[in-house]
């Protein structure tokens, strides 16, 4: 923190939280101010539109090395900053953040994780955090546990509850789990463990569960799931969401004469986007 601690408790958390879009926005329309970082190096990016609580912007990887080409057999290198798309959804009981899917960035880090960053950073003198991680579908946990029961069963499952989160990702899991994380400030995992070293039963049709696992995916928290006998597996890792917006509808954002137009489809984009993916 780059506050004092004494400051920082003073801090209403309460206050923030109801506030935390219209403070999200506030960073997003400060323009001037706003600084893509991770460690020591800043990411240009530039912004196309940011009204009504959508904001599309360009980050470029202002880290990327040098390319080399050639030219009559000589080999040459010169400045490559590609770059990435990315909308962002602020508005009310959104918050949703698509990121552009292109070689521009690789992992280390990520877009996601720069973005993250950023906003953290951001976000930290009102005692807020903000997570930038992928939805993914629930069909990949009951193809795990499928394949887990054909051999020894199961040891344990966590899921990982985010918390605070969207109203209708919390109201998946339940009053009881979110007062616990009021109460205590915290995250809360729930662990199925079987007893007496027997496998863990887990039922299609139990309804706790089956919203457990959506507010985990939707929410991008990886399910951990233990095999008997086999190394853990991390649900959300192999059936990451992607959603399909035509590259015409990104070119060209400058042209105040097709602003509208690609404004709207952009809005139509964001509202195809759901809480939940199976």
């Amino acid at each position: 923190m780059e506050i004092p601690f004494e400051e920082f408790q003073k801090i209403d958390v309460q206050d923030s939280l109801d506030r935390k879009q219209e403070l999200t926005s506030e960073v997003l329309d400060n323009n001037e101010k706003l600084k893509f970082k991770f460690n020591t190096v800043e990411y240009a990016h530039k912004m196309y539109i940011g009204q009504n609580g959508i904001y599309v912007l360009r980050i470029a990887n202002t880290g990327h090395k040098p390319a080399k080409v050639e030219n009559n057999f000589k080999v040459m290198k010169q400045q490559n900053h590609p770059s990435c798309i990315v909308i962002i959804d602020n508005r009310q009981d959104r918050q949703i953040i698509a990121i552009e899917h292109n070689s521009a960035f690789g992992k280390d880090p990520s877009l996601a994780v720069i973005i993250q960053t950023t906003l953290r950073k951001a976000l930290q003198n009102y005692r807020l955090t903000l997570d930038v991680t992928q939805k993914y579908h629930t069909s990949e946990f009951w193809q795990v546990v499928d394949n887990s029961m054909m051999l020894k069963g199961i040891d344990y499952v966590d899921f990982p509850f985010a918390y605070p989160n969207l109203p209708e990702i919390s109201d998946m899991v339940g009053e009881y789990m979110n007062n616990i994380a009021r109460q205590t400030n915290s995250e809360p995992t729930l662990k199925l463990k079987g007893q007496n070293n027997e496998s863990v039963n887990l039922c299609r049709e139990d309804q706790w569960l089956l919203s457990a696992i959506k507010a985990c995916a939707a929410s991008g928290r990886p399910i951990l799931i233990k095999p008997k006998g086999s190394e853990l597996r991390k649900i959300g890792v192999d059936s990451p969401v992607y959603e399909e917006i035509s590259d015409e509808t990104l070119t060209e954002l400058d042209q105040k004469e097709l602003f509208d137009s690609k404004y709207n489809i952009i809005v139509e984009f964001l509202n195809t986007i759901k809480i939940v993916y199976d």
